[in-house]
């Protein structure tokens, strides 16, 4: 099944809060696709876009993007499941981009997701902050063998106006 992206908006390179008065765009949104080579490009494609029309700054959008591929182009090596799913979800602190093998049932709880060390072997969760917020794309594990690899990145600083002279 052939997947494209297009994208025609341009990205903006304003503050995420938007202009004074306008609140930042709260979101949680999921894009589902088959597990199949090549659609990492497609879900960085979606997560670029998803974030540039919300009016995050272009470098961010960016690098999300390549944060969603690369997450994408690992579960399709590692996972068993059919599908996946990429997450964009942001708040007033910032976005975090989930890329999972677990699709939500209905009527059951979340999973319990467990880090994964360095070796592949699950361990508690207690050191290691969830969701990506050591800066890092944090690969986790449920015990019967879900995969999610999440990244979690502050909004930027809005720039500082310089007075002109």
């Amino acid at each position: 099944m052939p997947h494209a992206v297009r994208h025609a908006s341009t990205a903006s390179d304003l503050h995420p809060s938007g202009t004074p008065g306008q609140p930042l765009p709260l979101l949680s949104l999921a894009v589902e696709t088959e597990r199949a080579e090549r659609t990492n490009t497609l879900v960085g494609g979606a997560a670029r876009s998803l974030l540039a029309a919300i009016g995050a700054p272009a470098p961010l959008a960016r690098k999300l993007g390549d944060v969603a591929a690369v997450a994408a182009h690992y579960l399709v090596g590692h996972s068993q499941q059919s599908r996946y799913q990429l997450w964009i979800h942001t708040d007033q602190a910032g976005i975090t981009l989930t890329v999972t093998d677990y699709l939500e049932q209905a009527g059951g709880g979340p999973p319990a997701w467990l880090p994964v060390s360095r070796t592949g072997q699950l361990h508690t969760p207690a050191p290691d902050p969830p969701d990506g917020e050591n800066g890092q794309l944090d690969l986790h594990r449920t015990p019967d063998g879900h995969i999610r690899l999440a990244h979690r990145i502050p909004w930027p600083e809005p720039a500082t106006p310089h007075p002109v002279p």
